[in-house]
């Protein structure tokens, strides 16, 4: 198990697929967070999604990521060029040698658990859905759930954002045998300002990643 100093700020590595909605919010405040505790922080991201408004906030909290931000061409689904990008990923990671490899999401989760075990550095699994959506009586679903499985137990710490997805987690892949937390997400004390209405605002709200999975309905 990886372990510092007092004194010794760690290493961590936030690595995850598409750079948008909550699993974005969550890993910038993570990131945030950590690099205010002194930490020396760095996010990988997927370069084909996220357009202008991830870059934007990428290159906001550059500055203040030590070991950088980092775009690679991942895809959602599975793919040969998974491979080749996987490699670039673990020389990545040989170089920058982080103490602690933050995986959010199914894909980037099963890039950090492919690395091989080592005393220097946690692997660390968030799920965020991905795999989870599934259901199990789908052909996806029975594959994605089966790699899940053949994974969980490469994991040393799994850290879920909520009760909610532990709890999905465990009664459709298992019961994992390493560490397992809940770390909630939160908001900020500037979330809290009030918000002045605009002239023409309307009585639509949409909160997250825009997709039919998350059934919006108008």
């Amino acid at each position: 198990m990886a372990t510092t100093s007092d004194h010794q700020p760690f290493r961590i590595l936030h690595a995850v697929r598409s750079p948008v909605g909550g699993i974005f919010r969550h890993i910038l405040d993570l990131a945030n967070g950590q690099a205010e505790r002194g930490h020396h922080v760095g996010i990988v991201a997927d370069s084909l999604t996220g357009g202008d408004r991830a870059k934007a906030a990428l290159e906001e909290i550059a500055p203040r990521l030590k070991l950088g931000v980092h775009r690679l061409a991942i895809r959602r689904e599975p793919f040969l060029t998974d491979i080749p990008v996987w490699v670039r990923f673990m020389r990545l990671t040989h170089r920058l040698k982080p103490n602690v490899l933050h995986g959010h999401g199914a894909k980037a989760g099963a890039f950090v658990r492919l690395r091989a075990h080592s005393k220097d550095t946690i692997r660390v699994y968030t799920p965020h859905g991905g795999s989870l959506h599934y259901p199990l009586n789908t052909l996806k679903g029975n594959i994605y759930s089966r790699l899940e499985r053949a994974l969980m137990n490469s994991t040393d710490l799994f850290l879920f954002e909520s009760a909610f997805a532990r709890d999905t987690y465990q009664r459709t892949i298992g019961k994992p045998t390493g560490l397992l937390r809940c770390v909630f997400n939160g908001v900020t004390a500037e979330e809290f300002d009030p918000v002045a209405r605009a002239p023409d605002a309307t009585d639509v709200v949409y909160v997250g990643e825009f997709r039919s999975i998350k059934a919006p309905t108008f």
